[in-house]
């Protein structure tokens, strides 16, 4: 007899990726399951917390690895790099204090 899967599963983009990756959520009997099927990963925790941790460190890990060897990867390597290095340029540019060209700003008394 065949059961029926009746897991849940969430699609949202992955923040900070420009619209460029996505994220999948469900859950495992008690595990929480998170992926991003572009690049094949996923990730399990007991909580939802844990697991979305664990793919933040994870893309990051990865990331990492394929800027290391950019020489010796395929096309695919190539492609991950690219969506990853995407990603993380999206992270790095919100952490950056806004510009303040044009305004002055002053500290003296008046």
């Amino acid at each position: 007899m065949k059961q029926e899967n009746k897991t849940k599963t969430r699609e949202v983009a992955l923040p900070w990726s420009g619209g460029l990756l996505s994220a999948k959520l469900w859950m495992v009997g008690d595990q929480t399951v998170v992926g991003v099927p572009e690049l094949g990963l996923h990730c399990y925790g007991s909580t939802q917390s844990e697991a979305l941790f664990k793919l933040f460190a994870t893309l990051i890990k990865y990331y990492r690895q394929l800027k290391s060897f950019p020489n010796r990867l395929t096309e695919k390597g190539r492609q991950h790099l690219y969506l990853l290095s995407q990603w993380v340029g999206h992270i790095e540019d919100r952490m950056k204090a806004p510009s303040s060209e044009g305004k002055v700003v002053s500290f003296g008394r008046r």
